[in-house]
């Protein structure tokens, strides 16, 4: 039985002294797995996917890859001023939703009585 893409980024990672950026990590994975361009094209994406939903995998700065049990928790921290809120983004319309569902439940507490 082969191994899937994951597992042998898993593997990489794990003989590697450090972390890859996710292109050298696909290059290696392809030259494994001898795949051509056209299928190496078409698994990229769910590759990617697959690499970012494992949990035993951590993305760092600078799109390198490294495996979670490696790294210090200083390291993967998300810093709040990375996620800085968008001006483009409409905020008010959240508080809408918000009312709609208080007057619900008045509503409902209302036929109760």
């Amino acid at each position: 039985m082969s191994l899937k893409a994951i597992d042998i980024a898993y593997n990489i990672l794990l003989n590697a002294k450090e972390g890859m950026s996710f292109k050298e990590l696909w290059s290696s994975i392809n030259n494994e797995l001898g795949y051509d361009e056209k299928i190496a094209s078409r698994k990229k994406s769910q590759f990617y996917t697959n690499l970012t939903l494992d949990g035993r995998f951590v993305m760092l700065e600078n799109n390198v890859w490294n495996l979670k049990s490696r790294c210090k928790y200083q390291e993967i921290e998300i810093k709040d001023e990375e996620y800085e809120e968008s001006e483009d983004y409409d905020y008010e319309g959240e508080d809408e939703f918000d009312d709609e569902e208080e007057e619900d439940e008045e509503e409902s507490e209302e036929d109760e009585y």
